[in-house]
């Protein structure tokens, strides 16, 4: 194995680089560009590609990938990593979920297009990252009032499927199956031949607990064993469950929606009618909604933990039937 080369980076091997790749020049008069963290083994071995902040406002993924980056020794590394821990930085500096220049959804414009509107060209430097991996690990989820945790499989089940033996290696005992969103950075991949772990985890107070951040960038890391990218044997998370059947909540009636449940309620069951949360209107200062668990076992994925202004249809839960989970 060579030195790692591209556009103008070389990182030898058993070393570190980092380089920014260039996307267009803006009308304010600068460069907007994606940043690329390479970490070049110094054994053969596959190339792992990790992004993160594809919708503006997931900040947890920068340092969920900042600390798995710290704990690699490339040296002892077998194969590569390319890591792109914020892939739409206009987004994120606006902190919006989608690109403020085009309002467009990036995780919905893979591959690009170099001559499309913004949003396509940075999906378009993104992709050839893509190309030249074995594995894209896609850290996505949370938000300020929203927290995530689980693993979206993106696969079919079939036997021997290598995106849902990874997706498991992550080690979230919650995982869901479910279908492509067409035009998304994981149907892109897939649609390469590339196995594709979409890890939902990060927002809110999970930062005000470091056992999730340390559980993402493990879950890297983890991820990285399983693909015999480290000399060691891939930890194995007991308990997994992996659902087939969940719902969106959405936010009843405009309001200030206070949470019933914190992060306590995370992986754990809750029974039929569970209050989750209360819309209160904020000019009659009376409860004007309720939203509660709609399956006599439920298992909330994504959940509102702190108390915020709300429109009609907003997100509010994401709610799986523990009664779908695949056996084991």
């Amino acid at each position: 194995m060579s030195s790692f080369r591209l556009q103008g980076l070389e990182v030898a091997r058993g070393d570190r680089g980092r380089t920014r790749l260039p996307v267009a020049d803006l009308a304010g008069g600068y460069n907007l560009s994606v940043p690329l963290h390479v970490v070049h083994g110094a054994k053969d071995g596959p190339t792992l590609l990790v992004v993160g902040v594809v919708h503006g406002e997931e900040i947890f993924a920068v340092d969920a990938i900042r600390l798995a980056l710290a704990k690699i020794d490339a040296t002892r590394l077998a194969g590569t990593i390319m890591a792109v821990p914020v892939a739409n930085p206009p987004a994120f500096a606006a902190q919006t979920r989608n690109m403020p220049l085009d309002m467009l959804d990036l995780n919905r414009q893979f591959p690009g297009s170099s001559n499309g509107w913004l949003s396509e060209r940075i999906a378009a430097t993104i992709s050839p990252l893509i190309d030249r991996s074995d594995c894209l690990i896609h850290i996505d989820g949370g938000s300020l009032e929203r927290v995530i945790h689980y693993v979206f499989v993106k696969s079919d089940g079939s036997p021997n499927d290598e995106t849902e033996r990874l997706s498991r290696a992550f080690g979230l005992k919650l995982l869901y199956r479910g279908a492509h969103s067409q035009g998304s950075i994981t149907s892109y991949a897939a649609g390469r031949g590339i196995p594709a772990v979409l890890a939902e985890i990060g927002g809110s107070t999970l930062y005000a607990d470091p056992r999730y951040l340390q559980r993402a960038a493990g879950g890297v890391i983890n991820v990285m064993r399983a693909l015999h990218m480290l000399d060691e044997a891939p930890e194995v998370t007991g308990g997994q469950l992996l659902l087939t059947k969940r719902t969106l909540v959405r936010v009843p009636v405009g309001g200030i929606l206070h949470p019933a449940v914190g992060l306590e309620a995370i992986d754990r069951e809750l029974a039929a009618d569970t209050l989750l949360g209360t819309v209160i209107d904020p000019y009659t200062l009376e409860e004007v909604g309720a939203i509660r668990t709609p399956y006599p076992r439920s298992v909330l994925l994504q959940m509102r933990v702190l108390p915020s202004a709300v429109q009609p249809g907003d997100y509010a839960f994401i709610i799986a039937d523990l009664a779908s989970a695949e056996p084991q």
